[in-house]
C-alpha cells in the first residue's frame, strides 16, 4: 500500500484532533469499552490534548493510505527521552506493514541525543503491551491502569534501519 506520513499542522489542530479522537475511540472502545457518550470522551480527550499539543516538543504524524486517514502517532522528544504518547491504526491497516514503514520513516525524522525511549500501555491491553516488548522495552512501574515502560533508544532504532 503506498502509504504517506506528514506531521500535523499545528495551526490545524481543531480539524485535526477530532479524526485522531474517531480512531483512537474505535480502538479503544473495543478493549475497554467508554462509560460515556462519544460526545463527552471527546470533550474530555480534546480538553487535554489540545493544550499539550500546542506546545513545541509535541508532534502527531498523520498516516495515510492513498489519502485517507489510515492512523496517528502522537510524540515528543525531550532531554534524550523519545516519549512515545499514542498510537493509533485503524483496524483494517493493522498487519499491512504500516507500523513498520512508520517507525522506518520516523527513524529519519527524530534529532539526535535521543537516548531513551519511554511508552505507557493500558493493563487491558495484551497487544500494545507485546508491541512495546518488541520494540526492546520492559515494563518498569504502573500509574492507575497504565503500565509504563522504558527501553534504550538504540535498540529501537536498530530494528528499523
Amino acid at each position: 500500500m503506498p502509504y504517506t506520513f506528514e506531521y500535523a499542522d499545528k495551526a490545524e489542530l481543531e480539524a485535526i484532533l477530532p479524526r485522531c479522537f474517531e480512531l483512537l475511540y474505535n480502538n479503544m472502545n473495543s478493549i475497554t469499552p467508554f462509560a460515556r457518550s462519544y460526545e463527552r470522551e471527546l470533550e474530555e480527550w480534546y480538553g487535554e490534548v489540545y493544550p499539550a499539543m500546542r506546545k513545541a516538543p509535541r508532534q502527531i504524524v498523520l498516516m495515510y493510505d492513498e489519502g485517507a486517514l489510515a492512523g496517528y502517532f502522537q510524540y515528543y522528544v525531550n532531554d534524550g527521552v523519545f516519549m512515545m504518547e499514542e498510537i493509533q491504526i485503524s483496524r483494517e491497516h493493522r498487519g499491512s506493514g504500516l507500523f513498520r514503514k512508520l517507525y522506518t520513516w520516523l527513524m529519519g525524522e527524530l534529532p539526535d541525543g535521543i537516548t531513551t525511549v519511554r511508552a505507557y500501555s493500558h493493563k487491558l491491553n495484551p497487544r500494545s503491551q507485546a508491541i512495546l516488548h518488541h520494540l526492546g522495552l520492559s515494563e518498569c512501574g504502573e500509574q492507575g491502569d497504565l503500565l509504563e515502560y522504558r527501553g534504550e533508544y538504540a535498540v529501537l532504532r536498530e530494528k528499523f534501519e
